[in-house]
């Protein structure tokens, strides 16, 4: 398989297992939100409940990887700590900076966190060359 077209099939599962997983995001996100919680407050708890779901998805269907379920569970967490860290800055920077609803500014946090995590879920998380580059020490 060329590497444009594999590079298209890690896309297009990303994509689609990330809509659900933003879906379930943005649902507790929202809920949370109509429930009184602050829109930082409510941004944690959405991205806390995608958490496990995402690498599940990310490791079994997106990447299909059959590498270390602990090293790839610890890069998954700092890969998920970065992008969120990312995300948090974007959320705060959209309200506070540019004056954004809370909606649109989550949104826009979304959008930076989801490129950051399918970034580092591609070349560090389920990295093939990282997997065996660890099996060979």
């Amino acid at each position: 398989m060329s590497r444009w077209r594999a590079e298209s099939s890690y896309l297009g599962r990303y994509i689609g297992s990330g809509a659900f997983n933003t879906l379930v995001g943005f649902a507790v996100i929202f809920l949370a939100m109509w429930a009184g919680f602050s829109p930082s407050a409510a941004n944690i708890s959405g991205y806390a409940a995608g958490f496990i779901l995402g690498f599940v998805l990310s490791k079994k269907i997106v990447f299909r990887s059959n590498g270390s379920f602990v090293k790839e569970s610890v890069r998954y967490l700092v890969a998920f700590l970065a992008a969120f860290t990312l995300n948090f800055i974007v959320l705060h920077l959209a309200l506070d900076k540019l004056g954004l609803a809370a909606i649109a500014a989550q949104i826009v946090a979304a959008f930076v966190y989801t490129f950051a995590m399918y970034v580092l879920t591609r070349f560090y998380v389920f990295s093939p060359a990282l997997e065996s580059k660890s099996t060979r020490q």
